[in-house]
Parts: C-alpha cells; structure tokens; sequence
C-alpha cells in the first residue's frame, strides 16, 4: 500500500500520506526516528514501484476520504526524494486532485539539480534542519558515507533560492545533543538564509531509534524557541484516522502503524471502529509489540529495528 491515511498531523492537519519508497529505505539512520533504524542505507535514486501503482492508491484513498483531506503529503518510510518518480508523482497529485501538495524530506540530496526541479510543483517542502556543527550532524543523522555536511548544507541553500513554493523548517531537539544555545544561535543564521516561511521546534515524541534520545526539558524547548523562533509542535497528535479504506482491523493496525507508530489507546480506537479485536492476538503472534515511552505506551511492528543501550552514541 503506497498511500495511506488520513492521518492527524501536527503540521499538515488531514493527511494522506505517500510512500514511494520501499520500507526504511533512507539517506540517514537517525538516532530519533520514530520507525526505527534503517536497513537499506542509500543515496542511489531509483524507480522502485510503477508509478500507476501509487497513482491508482492515492486515488483510492482519495475517493474514500475526499471531504477529510488537507494535505497529500509525500513522506515515505524513510527518505522519498530517494525515488526517481518523485517528480511524476508530484504532478499527477496536482493535476488530478484539489489539494495541497507537501513533501517531507530530510534535505540530503537537494545538492542534486534534479530533485530540485523535481519538487518545484510542490506547495510545500518540510525539510529537516537540526544543527550548524557538522560532528552533532553526523551523531544524530548517522548520514550515509556518500554525503557530506557542507553538501548538504549548499543544497538547502540552492533549493531556497530557486523553490516558488513554502519551506517550512523542522528542528528536532534531543536533549543533550542539539540543545546547545551556542549552536542553536549558529542554526539560526543559516535559517535567516533559508528565510523559512515556518519555522517547527520538534522533539520525539514517539519511540526514538535509540533508547537513550530523551525530550529536552520545557525551559530547553523555550530556549530553542526562543532562539530560532517559530512555533513548538511537541504535542502529541490528535484525531482520527481514515479506515474506509480497509478491510480489517488487522490490515488498518498493520499498515497505518508502519509509518505512524500508535500509541495503545489509538490503536484501542481502531480495534473499536471494526469491532474486532485483534491486537492481542497480534502481540501473542509476535507481530506487534508494545513499548513504553514518555509515559505512553505505543504498538509498534516487531520487526522495528531499535537500540537498547547508549553505546556508540554519535
């Protein structure tokens, strides 16, 4: 299932969620990635699934929910500028339908001219933009070898250059790593560069890669806030999901959870809307599993990859 959704987002409220990429296929293995290591590290554009395909998903989820919708929003299991279809895609969604277009990407391959004229059509592009110190960079994005910091970083500037649409910046905090005010000033100049139109103070609020990320404090939180402006999204997300779409409880648990980890009481609502209960035959199948975090507890597709210790922090 290429689309999804919709899902209550934080920043693009309703959204149908598009994955042209293959499962934890990335540029990076962030330590805060609410899905999990990745397993597939690569920086090789490819077409990985026919575009009808995902053309004809979206449009399946589009007709089901075609009131509910804000939003198409091209995120991926991981990095979605990975796919060489990007562009098509993009134009299809905006030729086809009446929505917004967003796209949430980590940055990393704007370097190449092609993704930049390939996300041109889009009305927004989310990019991640968490540190000015190229050794913080490296300890939280874990980038694949092929990249480097001030690559990255000269692709973002010539994106915003060029891009008629709206940037909005994400900056996730991780207590201890990337809450420096010395840096967190430094981050500041390079987005007065960027002039994003908004500007996202985030912390992982979901089950992180790693067990040792924490939240930062809220006087940390109101410091970063402070510093780099913009507006905090640290509050768990509300509201409903779409489940016209599936058939089962178990195919909507399973499919909305590998991109949007449930907390307990979500996935609870879900078993409720299909009156079946299959949750916990799922969890004694080893399927699923619940883990605790930030005093919530979350369902999570067992075959998640997460570390357990702080060693090799960095």
């Amino acid at each position: 299932m290429h689309a999804y959704g919709p899902v209550p987002s934080r920043r693009f409220g309703r959204s149908v969620g598009i994955s042209p990429i293959p499962e934890k296929t990335c540029s990076y293995s962030c330590i805060y990635c609410q899905l999990g290591r990745t397993s597939r590290m690569t920086i090789a554009r490819q077409h990985f699934f026919p575009v009808d395909d995902i053309l004809a998903d979206i449009e399946r989820v589009v007709e089901a929910n075609k009131h509910t919708i804000d939003y198409l929003t091209l995120v991926g299991d991981g990095e979605p500028t990975l796919s060489a279809d990007l562009g098509d895609i993009i134009h299809a969604c905006k030729t086809r339908f009446p929505y917004k277009v967003g796209v949430i990407t980590n940055g990393s391959l704007l370097w190449m001219e092609n993704v930049r004229n390939e996300l041109s059509e889009a009305d927004v592009v989310n990019i991640s933009m968490v540190t000015s110190d190229p050794d913080v960079f490296k300890g939280m994005h874990r980038p694949h070898k092929g990249l480097s910091f001030d690559k990255i970083r000269e692709g973002i500037q010539l994106f915003a250059a060029t891009f008629p649409g709206r940037i909005w910046a994400e900056v996730m905090l991780v207590d201890n790593v990337n809450t420096d005010s010395g840096d967190l000033r430094e981050l500041r100049k390079f987005l007065d560069k960027i002039q994003p139109s908004r500007t996202y103070i985030m912390t992982p609020t979901r089950p992180p890669a790693e067990s040792w990320v924490r939240i930062p404090q809220p006087e940390k939180i109101l410091m970063a806030l402070s510093v780099c402006g913009g507006e905090t999204v640290t509050q768990l997300e509300h509201g409903s999901f779409g489940l016209d779409e599936f058939k089962t409880a178990e195919e909507a648990l399973s499919e909305i959870s590998r991109r949007h980890p449930l907390r307990l009481n979500q996935a609870r609502t879900i078993e409720a809307y299909f009156a079946q209960r299959s949750l916990d035959r799922l969890i004694a199948e080893g399927k699923f599993r619940i883990v605790d975090y930030q005093h919530h507890k979350y369902v999570l597709p067992s075959e998640f990859m997460f570390g357990t210790s702080s060693a090799g922090r960095g």
